[in-house]
């Protein structure tokens, strides 16, 4: 019988959440595993179609942040055939919203809504305060007929986000220009205390242009504003490029193949476990 436990994981780089699926059966199968927030029901991306063999660990990189989140494994085909498990509802907490490049979570960084030191980035007033839903519509003139036949297209989802930041020291304005300039493709996740347009919790923007102004670095201050305007697009269907730890880790830390063996013995002990191939993609590094 399918199980999925979810959970939520250290935050680096950034909140994250951890999904065990367990109990697939001994054989291929093929598994969609869906994120489930706010009523809404998206795939976790990279994994759509995935072949599974019995058990697999999934880390979350879009948790929506500070609201009950459930994960739904749709089994498609598999040694026992096509399923539905959903996991019971977890709740990442976090005190700041994330900004990051979608497919690189290292260079996630913090955003608050009003700055409270010199090392935060944040949101500028005018910030999440407004949006459009954009639709194409198209209108034939009809020869006798004061009234044109009107063509529509589907509303689309929400463009015009103004996600103006503001930064007030020279490692964050750093720390900032370096993901603005290295994607146009970012993912936000707001804390649904922030303003009134009851955005969706993990949001997948298009930020075409990014205008960068320093206000007082003429006087010897640091305060720079970011001025962006996004458009909610939809989650790329491969995992993150980059993982959060590298072979050359696990190198440094062990040697050889046996004191890896008997560092997942370890901590397999120590957390009440058996030390499986399962645990191993949970801890992989000790």
């Amino acid at each position: 019988m399918v199980a999925v436990l979810a959970e939520a994981l250290p935050p680096a780089p950034g909140p994250r959440a951890g999904v065990t699926i367990t109990g697939l059966g001994i054989g291929d199968s093929v598994v969609t595993l869906w994120q489930v927030a706010d009523g809404i029901r998206n795939p976790v991306p990279g994994y759509r179609r995935m072949p599974m063999n019995d058990a697999a660990f999934v880390t979350d990189y879009y948790v929506p942040l500070g609201r009950p989140v459930t994960y739904e494994v749709e089994v498609l085909s598999g040694p026992d055939g096509p399923s539905r498990t959903v996991s019971d509802p977890l709740v990442v907490e976090s005190d700041t919203g994330w900004l990051m490049d979608t497919l690189i979570p290292q260079n996630a960084v913090p955003v608050v809504g009003e700055p409270r030191s010199d090392g935060d980035i944040y949101l500028r007033g005018p910030a999440l305060s407004a949006l459009e839903y954009a639709a194409d519509v198209s209108l034939i003139k009809i020869m006798g007929n004061t009234k044109p036949m009107g063509l529509f297209g589907q509303r689309m989802a929400e463009t015009g986000i103004d996600t103006s930041l503001g930064t007030r020291s020279a490692i964050e304005n750093a720390q900032l220009k370096r993901l603005l300039r290295s994607t146009a493709n970012l993912h936000f996740r707001p804390l649904p205390v922030w303003g009134d347009l009851e955005l969706e919790g993990s949001l997948f923007l298009g930020t075409p242009t990014v205008r960068q102004t320093p206000v007082n670095v003429m006087f010897g201050g640091k305060l720079t504003w970011w001025d962006m305007v996004s458009d909610v697009v939809a989650g790329p269907t491969i995992k993150v490029l980059t993982a959060t730890f590298t072979y050359g880790d696990v190198f440094i830390l062990f040697e050889t193949y046996q004191q890896k063996m008997d560092a997942l013995a370890a901590a397999a002990s120590a957390a009440g476990e058996s030390p499986t191939y399962l645990f191993d993609l949970k801890h992989p590094i000790g």
